[in-house]
């Protein structure tokens, strides 16, 4: 059987012509199959598992394709191709087009509405009484990701620029945070003439505010789409040098002890 990759793509194994298992295979119709692994058909909607038969249908592509089952178990839905259309039903299911992906999009869609997330697409032969066994996976249905925002209070450090004023009742501003990402961010009109001194210039702001981010179910990742300021206050510009000075004068450290206290504590961190 043929390994399969995340994102559907499959490393191809060539077949023994000459084994007799394998001609006898190739002597008959060749079976389809959707099978997803989460969740039960009795769960599924009548129209869920017709849009599921429908997408199956157009991805191996197949006129003469007929209708095999609907079952229980690993929810299995699947066609059966003639012998002389398996070559091309298989180059079908496999090939990567636009077509395809709108029919992936719908499988993705009903899995979806159930927080299903496990289908493949195979080929094999399928018996009564016997439990199915792909011959090879063509396709793993990639799990559809989804996004989600969520708000939270925050505290921003960073520079101000672009002004575009808003016809609602706040005002539109950029936010250039110290590493150098840029954030949109909103403020009253009020509190706009406040920031007014300090757009395009080098000050730094400690900016005070509800910050909206969006996560992304697949990678993980956050991104701060939005930031209401509240209030904000001018940050004092000292140097490392500076702050160290001044941690070490507090004594709780103990790194007064330590003539070079930036080595040392680098040299913790590489412990």
């Amino acid at each position: 059987m043929s390994k399969v990759g995340k994102q559907g793509k499959v490393a191809q194994q060539s077949l023994d012509l000459f084994d007799p298992a394998v001609q006898q295979e190739q002597a008959g119709d060749l079976d389809f199959v959707l099978k997803i692994h989460d969740g039960h058909l009795h769960d599924l909607e009548i129209s869920s598992i017709a849009n599921l038969l429908s997408a199956l249908g157009q991805i191996v592509g197949i006129k003469q394709a007929s209708f095999n089952t609907i079952k229980e178990g690993s929810t299995t839905i699947a066609v059966t191709v003639p012998n002389d259309c398996r070559s091309l039903a298989m180059s079908n299911v496999m090939k990567d087009t636009a077509a395809k992906h709108r029919q992936i999009a719908r499988i993705q869609k009903e899995l979806g509405k159930y927080g299903y997330h496990h289908a493949e697409i195979s080929y094999g032969t399928l018996k009564d009484n016997e439990i199915y066994e792909p011959k090879e996976i063509l396709y793993v249905v990639p799990e559809l990701e989804t996004e989600e925002e969520f708000k939270q209070q925050e505290s921003l450090d960073g520079r101000l620029t672009r002004l575009q004023k808003g016809r609602d009742k706040s005002d539109h501003i950029t936010i250039i945070l110290n590493n150098g990402v840029e954030v949109p961010a909103q403020c009253s009109h009020k509190l706009l003439k406040e920031l007014h001194p300090y757009f395009d210039n080098d000050t730094n702001l400690r900016f005070e505010g509800e910050a909206t981010y969006l996560s992304k179910s697949n990678s993980y990742q956050l991104t701060l789409k939005k930031y209401i300021i509240n209030k904000f206050h001018v940050i004092e510009d000292v140097s490392l040098e500076e702050w160290i000075d001044d941690f070490r004068a507090k004594g709780a450290s103990n790194w007064s002890t330590h003539d070079d206290p930036i080595a040392e504590w680098l040299k913790e961190r590489q412990d």
